[in-house]
């Protein structure tokens, strides 16, 4: 089943530890992690407006090692919107991301000028550390046309508004983050409560929900979670549904999970995190 058609899909993009899962965790719950742990690939809900309509933000926070290319033009195939972040204390984290914005233009071919675009220097508060400059991070964006912005997830720095940065440049929709926790739109005026369609929310949820993590794609299949009782924030839904992939790119995800099957790994064993699910190739 394809996604809801009021679903945005927002796509993160950057190398292992600049910082992608901090600056999501603390968008969606206001979460900080002080350890490192490594992702494969997670995907948060965000309940927010949009044109006056309830919609939901999905932030799939990928992997940061670049181990499966065809995951990658898959995300970038589906995505509306797209994160590219690097560590301001690494400038190869910055000229890693090059190679990513261009595939995100081949793709994106036909929509150039509509495809919003963000590139985001993290973990500004270490400044003793700092190897890219803000003139370095403003240049580069200029050169490639898209929003540049500096944020602090340690500091909870500009981190709203880089997601709201993102998304003023989507010239097609107006974007509201003035959704209470049952995911009612409220009245700028009144702060009431304006009451949604119960078919976009199956019952009261979260504003902000894990649905997704971890989990690597079958040959057939990516599976996203959807709820359908209340969940807390950065917890995993019960219920699943199925997004079916093109037969192209089926292929090219089997070729990158049969190059090595350790890949479906994660060295992470935190107990609040879901443990990754084996893949089984057809």
């Amino acid at each position: 089943m394809p996604d809801q058609s009021t679903d945005y899909r927002i796509v993160v993009f950057g190398s292992a530890g600049v910082g992608k899962t901090n600056c999501v965790l603390r968008f969606v719950n206001g979460q900080f992690r002080e350890n490192y742990i490594p992702t494969v690939e997670d995907t948060y809900r965000q309940v927010v407006s949009c044109n006056k309509q309830i919609t939901t933000l999905q932030i799939t926070d990928t992997t940061g090692a670049h181990q499966f290319p065809a995951m990658q033009r898959l995300s970038i195939q589906k995505g509306h919107a797209f994160i590219l972040v690097y560590s301001v204390t690494s400038k190869q984290t910055l000229e890693d991301l090059k190679p990513i914005y261009t595939q995100i233009r081949e793709i994106k071919a036909d929509q150039q000028n509509e495809t919003p675009i963000l590139l985001m220097g993290c973990k500004s508060d270490e400044t003793a550390c700092r190897e890219v400059t803000e003139n370095l991070g403003k240049q580069l964006a200029s050169h490639w046309s898209c929003a540049w912005i500096e944020t602090s997830a340690k500091n909870n720095a500009n981190i709203r508004e880089a997601f709201q940065e993102l998304l003023k440049l989507d010239k097609k929709r107006q974007f509201n983050f003035n959704v209470d926790q049952d995911g009612h739109l409220i009245d700028d005026n009144s702060n009431t409560p304006i009451p949604s369609s119960p078919s976009l929310h199956g019952g009261k949820r979260s504003a902000s929900t894990l649905i997704n993590s971890g989990s690597s794609p079958n040959v057939t299949d990516i599976v996203l979670t959807r709820p359908t009782t209340p969940v807390s924030p950065g917890t995993k839904s019960s219920r699943t549904s199925v997004m079916s992939t093109s037969s192209t790119s089926t292929n090219n995800i089997k070729k990158d999970l049969a190059v090595d099957p350790k890949r479906m790994a994660t060295s992470d064993t935190s107990p609040n995190r879901t443990t990754t699910k084996k893949c089984l190739i057809m």
